[in-house]
């Protein structure tokens, strides 16, 4: 039943075969056996249990160790000419047909929506192959620049104390910065009294009108868990919660989830990680979550500096 595209395929196959009427009137020679088959072959509950080619090639297959229960395969097969073969194989095509998990309509319903799950999520991994290529092949990049994260999202302190800094990664052709929907409410936060907000924001703005493919908002992820009391005692850890769901919203989304997305993503940071027990327990509970999810957190000057070091 969850093979909705092996239904999809049956139910075309059973439109264009003739019905158990057509081959009883057509006139044919088929044996007494064949005709007896074929006036009860579209009730589901076929009694007949004469091996066909396939069933034999296919013995002891474990999905169809229930199916092959009814079937004795010590018993010599019938010599059925080549159209009463058929027949017979359209007769058990038929019977199964008309169990009732075979609803054609439903069936057809499901195969599409599938085969629109499957082409946006086939789509999204191609584009994500294709920009990790881009960054590593086509661009030239470094064989040790290739070890740091193709993805850089900055936090809202490292774009309003290190705006220069964000903008020469994202000029360098080595990076895809992202920005999440929550850096850009923490810029629009601040703005008033931070004139590094204001300067990011604008700077931003420009970016995102150019369509720069090298800089590039996040649309918020939605169904992360909010944490609202966490945000009303300590907004910088609610912060990097939200940022950490939108890593992993680039690297799992957009994947299988089977591959090992370590070092795709690099969240960088305005705040100083020399010392980590200095944070606030929530803090340090957000910090050890992203490491969890393999999400690298770095100071943004830090990062800068091993990038330049690294030629």
């Amino acid at each position: 039943q969850s093979s909705q595209s092996l239904w999809n395929r049956l139910s075309v196959l059973l439109n264009l075969l003739p019905s158990a009427a057509d081959l009883q009137e057509s006139g044919l020679a088929l044996c007494n056996e064949v005709k007896d088959v074929l006036s009860g072959a579209e009730l589901p509950d076929l009694k007949a249990n004469l091996l066909l080619p396939e069933d034999v090639a296919l013995r002891n297959l474990p999905p169809l160790k229930n199916a092959h229960k009814r079937f004795n395969f010590e018993q010599d097969r019938p010599i059925f000419s080549a159209v009463e073969e058929v027949s017979w194989r359209k007769s058990q095509i038929l019977a199964q047909a008309a169990c009732p998990f075979l609803e054609v309509q439903q069936v057809l319903a499901a195969a599409e929506e599938a085969r629109r799950n499957r082409l946006m999520r086939d789509m999204a991994q191609l584009r994500l192959q294709l920009e990790v290529s881009q960054l590593e092949g086509s661009l030239q990049q470094p064989k040790a620049q290739s070890a740091m994260s193709p993805y850089l999202v900055p936090d809202t302190q490292a774009l309003c104390q290190h705006l220069a800094v964000v903008k020469q990664l994202a000029t360098s052709g080595r990076f895809i910065i992202i920005i999440p929907r929550t850096v850009i409410d923490g810029l629009d936060f601040l703005k008033k009294e931070n004139a590094g907000a204001r300067d990011s924001i604008r700077y931003l703005e420009a970016e995102f009108k150019k369509g720069n493919r090298y800089i590039r908002c996040q649309k918020d992820v939605g169904k992360s868990f909010e944490r609202h009391k966490l945000k009303r005692q300590d907004l910088d850890a609610w912060n990097l919660y939200k940022i950490l769901d939108s890593c992993k919203q680039l690297t799992v989304s957009q994947g299988s989830g089977e591959d090992d997305t370590t070092g795709m993503v690099t969240i960088i940071t305005g705040f100083q990680l020399e010392d980590p027990s200095t944070f606030s327990a929530p803090m340090q509970s957000a910090i050890q979550a992203a490491a969890n999810a393999s999400v690298e957190i770095k100071n943004v000057l830090e990062f800068y500096k091993q990038w330049k070091e690294m030629g």
